[in-house]
């Protein structure tokens, strides 16, 4: 009776494993066909999280038979002149506007809305971005400060996801706390 019973247990834990590989292998995004996108500035972060610059709508296409699942688009509302939004959309990806149109626009405030827009997705694949990465990473930087990060850390952590210009802005965002 131990016997079966052992065997039964290590049959469940089996088909639970099974099925979570399944699962993990369904919700995962291919890092291959990613990285041969070619996207300007692409950075592959944790948690199947993208930043990088603009993508193209062939780019956007590649991304979406990768995995992504969602589109965050911090680009100011007069800085497109196609509809991202609704190509996004026609290739079964969901969208998000988070309009950063310049360094005014980076804030604490701004950095919650996105790490708001970021939990509600549930650990899907994302790919973040703006005309080139910068508004990413500025937002990123603030937001590490905020969960605890000193200024170094959070400014580094920034430069990773594509902050460059908005460096300075950032800092003093961070400081006048």
């Amino acid at each position: 009776m131990r016997h079966i019973k052992l065997f039964a247990n290590a049959l469940f834990i089996t088909a639970l494993l099974t099925t979570g590989a399944a699962f993990a292998t369904e919700q995962s995004i291919n890092i291959t066909a990613v990285k041969t996108s070619d996207v300007r500035n692409l950075v592959i972060h944790e948690n199947q999280t993208l930043s990088a610059a603009q993508p193209t709508s062939e780019q956007l296409k590649q991304l979406a038979n990768a995995g992504v699942k969602h589109v965050i688009n911090l680009r100011g509302e007069n800085e497109q002149d196609w509809d991202e939004a609704q190509l996004v959309a026609s290739l079964g990806m969901q969208y998000h506007a988070l309009p950063i149109a310049g360094a005014q626009d980076v804030s604490v405030e701004n950095a919650q809305k996105l790490a708001k827009i970021m939990a509600e997705l549930n650990g899907e694949p994302v790919l973040l971005h703006c005309a080139s990465s910068n508004r990413v990473g500025a937002l990123m930087a603030i937001s590490a400060h905020a969960e605890g990060l000193d200024i170094e850390s959070a400014l580094a952590k920034g430069k990773h996801w594509g902050m460059s210009s908005l460096e300075p802005v950032v800092r003093s965002v961070i400081t006048a706390k």
